[in-house]
């Protein structure tokens, strides 16, 4: 019985440093990198997160763009920060399609960072020229099952995360798709509009926006539910497609490996809460995001779910990883 609260009173000693830390943070600015530069809905949606945070926390959340290296160097930047939860990142998809490409990285994704929760989810969007033979995706899988040559469709580029939507969809539906990426969304999109490729695999956000004026038909959003910027463009589900093309652009918060329990759940009930308010929420909804939340174990578990499933897709369709 002795030896037993000996050893509950050191593990209360250990603890007790991790407590009084989280207790008394933040008491100083937290430093929210964004692996992006300046400009767009990602690093607007960072933005309106650090102008709550700074409200709800007392302390100010500062912004700073570490873009380069496809992610890479503001999630290194993370990753070799000091445990405390004064630099955390706005963590990107890549964080998990980089592991699924077998990149070599200079941090160990999964010791090196610490889940907080999910933040939001830019849905990706497949959309159509107007003048296109089709209408609907059934319309555009009978269709493509009837041609001698596999139907060309563009992305913002090789090994983005509409390219890769883009195989698992031709994989799952069973047609033929020739891939033509472009260095950036804005250079496809003129392609699209120009009727130089008829197909196009995006995300919502800027492709959206063709759809909603008339410039782009829209085919399927692929997310659970229909998105209020597009409310007549059918879900996956709606859509007769299987729910695992379900898919987003998807973005969560990560704090240094090692951070204390305490903090991290400190700043997971300050987003979550950030994600309820509803003056927030409709300025996220705006941009076209879908708002996720939850525990960080649940990043945790979405994380290795989402490595898994591009992984797979990844070696399915050959697709060689990011330059």
């Amino acid at each position: 019985m002795k030896r037993r609260g000996l050893m509950k009173g050191a593990a209360a000693l250990a603890l007790a440093p991790s407590v009084v830390r989280a207790q008394s943070f933040p008491d100083h600015p937290i430093r929210f990198v964004v692996p992006y530069a300046p400009g767009g809905a990602t690093d607007t949606s960072a933005r309106i997160a650090a102008e709550y945070l700074t409200a709800k926390l007392g302390q100010q959340v500062l912004v700073d763009n570490k873009p380069g290296g496809g992610t890479i160097i503001g999630t290194e930047i993370v990753a070799k920060a000091k445990p405390d939860g004064y630099t955390i990142l706005l963590a990107p998809a890549p964080v998990a399609t980089n592991t699924s490409f077998g990149l070599k990285l200079p941090y160990d994704p999964v010791k090196d960072l610490a889940p907080v929760c999910s933040y939001v989810d830019m849905p990706l969007l497949l959309a159509c020229n107007p003048n296109a033979p089709f209408k609907t995706v059934a319309e555009l899988i009978a269709w493509a099952k009837t041609q001698s040559a596999p139907v060309p469709y563009a992305s913002a580029g090789n090994a983005s995360m509409p390219h890769l939507w883009g195989e698992q969809f031709k994989t799952e539906v069973g047609i033929r798709l020739e891939h033509i990426g472009y260095k950036g969304s804005a250079d496809a999109l003129k392609d699209v509009l120009g009727g130089h490729v008829m197909l196009f695999s995006d995300t919502l956000l800027p492709t959206g926006l063709a759809v909603k004026d008339g410039r782009l038909r829209g085919l399927v959003v692929a997310a659970a539910k229909r998105v209020p910027m597009l409310p007549d463009v059918p879900t996956v589900m709606e859509a007769g497609l299987p729910a695992n093309l379900q898919g987003a652009v998807f973005f969560g918060v990560m704090a240094p490996g090692g951070t204390p329990e305490p903090i991290i759940a400190r700043l997971n009930a300050a987003f979550n809460e950030m994600i309820a308010d509803p003056a927030t929420a409709k300025k996220l909804v705006d941009l076209g995001f879908v708002l996720v939340g939850g525990s960080a174990a649940d990043y945790s578990k979405r994380l290795a779910a989402e490595t898994e499933k591009w992984r797979k897709v990844i070696k399915d369709s050959n697709i060689t990883a990011p330059a």
